[in-house]
């Protein structure tokens, strides 16, 4: 009896010593099975949502299963500055969201206006291991959130209640009382292009623009423009004046754990989706500045490209050296050494 219970307790001994061995592999091996948490913040009907499931298919299918992508859309999880905080501490495990500058202004160089002024230059831009994805992927790391990519939504336009006077000339007074979000670099894109701005919560946006307290807004695409606010503007000028965007995250400790291959996967899965947003985005500015057109009571303007370069210049000149106290003299510095 006693040599029985030597034998169980030697072959105790061995498999507990292989698990401990096995445990030393990779948190994320092909092993194991990883459940992760995805929050995102547009519609379901929204490009942004349907772009994440198509991010949970694809690492589902090239995972067999081994890792499963559960996504919760149209903040289920909370507004983007929540999720963000949530990442950071691993309570969520991934995000496709905007990026708030609560923990770290520097975050606002996704909002710098001009950044490009038409799609052969988001291509460039936001590539990743571009300037902009390199520059931003350090200051997210510092938060402890891995930077995968970009989902682009469409370029901003303006608005509005009331017509803008001389649109395309930057050197005129507008006219109107500009809504601007409280971020330095939209309010630095509105006072270069010599608007009048007001600081409204976006939240009652509607209400503002209803009662006049503002009389236009910055920052819609044409399809959000469509979709929100087309019962309550009269006008819409695509100035192009920043690239609305949503990034890829996800906690980095969780990327740490995950195998190279999985964290190529991830990353190639991304690229391939963020090239797919730019087409999409394209032909939505076409398509639903059509409909805003069509619409009947909204008059819609576009600029040539000579224009759009104006802007751009006037801006860049004129507000990215005011950005520098907030987003660092060596972040500007580099930034225009881009253009």
């Amino acid at each position: 009896m006693k040599s029985r219970f030597r034998l169980v307790g030697l072959g105790s001994v061995l498999f507990l010593g292989l698990a401990l061995l096995a445990s030393f592999g990779s948190p994320a091996s092909a092993a194991e099975k990883l459940v992760l948490k995805m929050a995102g913040q547009s519609p379901i009907e929204y490009q942004g949502t349907i772009h994440q499931m198509e991010f949970k298919k694809t690492i589902e299918a090239a995972t067999k299963g081994r890792i499963q992508v559960k996504v919760y859309p149209a903040n289920q999880l909370g507004d983007y500055t929540q999720v963000y905080e949530e990442i950071m501490k691993g309570t969520i495990d991934m995000a496709l969201i905007s990026v708030p500058s609560q923990f770290d202004q520097r975050l606002e160089l996704t909002y710098v206006p001009y950044l490009a002024e038409n799609y052969d230059q988001v291509k460039k831009f936001f590539a990743q291991n571009g300037f902009l994805y390199n520059t931003l992927g350090k200051v997210h790391d510092k938060l402890n959130v891995k930077l995968l990519g970009f989902n682009i939504e469409g370029f901003g336009g303006l608005a509005c209640t009331k017509p803008l006077t001389e649109p395309a000339n930057p050197a005129v007074k507008k006219g109107i009382l500009l809504r601007v979000p409280p971020m330095d670099v939209f309010k630095s894109w509105a006072v270069a292009l010599n608007f009048q701005t007001v600081t409204v919560p976006y939240a009652e946006l509607y209400t503002a623009l209803q009662t006049g307290v503002a009389e236009g807004w910055i920052g819609g695409a044409p399809v959000l423009t469509y979709m929100s606010f087309r019962d309550v503007i009269k006008y819409y000028y695509q100035y192009n004046g920043h690239v609305e965007s949503e990034s890829w995250l996800i906690n980095k400790d969780l990327w740490n754990k995950l195998d190279k291959a999985d964290q190529k996967l991830f990353m190639d899965t991304v690229a391939k989706l963020q090239v797919k947003s730019i087409a999409v985005s394209e032909k939505e500015d076409k398509d639903y500045l059509k409909k805003l057109a069509e619409d009947g009571k909204i008059k819609v303007s576009t600029f040539t490209n000579a224009e759009l370069k104006k802007f751009a210049e006037t801006v860049r000149k004129n507000a990215w050296p005011k950005l520098k106290d907030r987003l660092t003299p060596e972040i500007m510095d580099a930034l225009m050494k881009q253009y």
